[in-house]
């Protein structure tokens, strides 16, 4: 749901100790099952969006906190 940042088969890097949310910065977020998801985070309304090519892949508008695991910082891609 991130291919226009991070194409598939891409490693991407967070920092977990960065929490802080910021508007299009993109973050690890968690449910309460414990699955996780990989999405940009946009303010008012608070939601995280994907940024990808599959008009499939809807914006997540959380109902409670959302559990940050981290913000990503890096994404790499093998030539």
């Amino acid at each position: 749901s991130m291919d226009r940042i991070s194409p598939p088969d891409s490693i991407i890097c967070v920092n977990r100790k960065d929490r802080k949310l910021v508007p299009n910065a993109c973050y690890v977020i968690a449910d309460a099952e414990g699955n996780a998801t990989y999405k940009r985070f946009r303010p008012n309304p608070m939601r995280f969006e994907p940024v990808s090519t599959n008009p499939d892949h809807e914006p997540i508008f959380p109902e409670h906190e959302p559990v940050i695991v981290g913000r990503v910082r890096l994404s790499l891609i093998r030539m």
